[in-house]
């Protein structure tokens, strides 16, 4: 099982996942949304959380914009000092 994460935690996202944004937030009710911006990376990148919800994705701000990404694509940067 993954960890939860917080708002503000540094976040490892590895090449090939897919960066989603859509025109209206998810709200976990099981409504299909269709993303307005998806992209994918091309190499490993770092994100912030920005938000976490209870619908399996988290909101990253990376690369300059706003992303959704699946909580299980990304894991969380540790502390080596803490």
């Amino acid at each position: 099982m993954k960890e939860a994460y917080q708002i503000g935690d540094l976040v490892h996202i590895p090449q090939a996942v897919k960066l989603l944004d859509w025109s209206t937030p998810v709200d976990g009710q099981g409504q299909l949304v269709i993303p307005s911006r998806i992209k994918l990376t091309h190499a490993p990148t770092l994100g912030v959380v920005t938000q976490y919800t209870q619908c399996g994705y988290i909101r990253v701000f990376c690369e300059g914009t706003s992303w959704s990404v699946l909580n299980s694509n990304v894991y969380k940067v540790n502390n080596a000092n803490g």
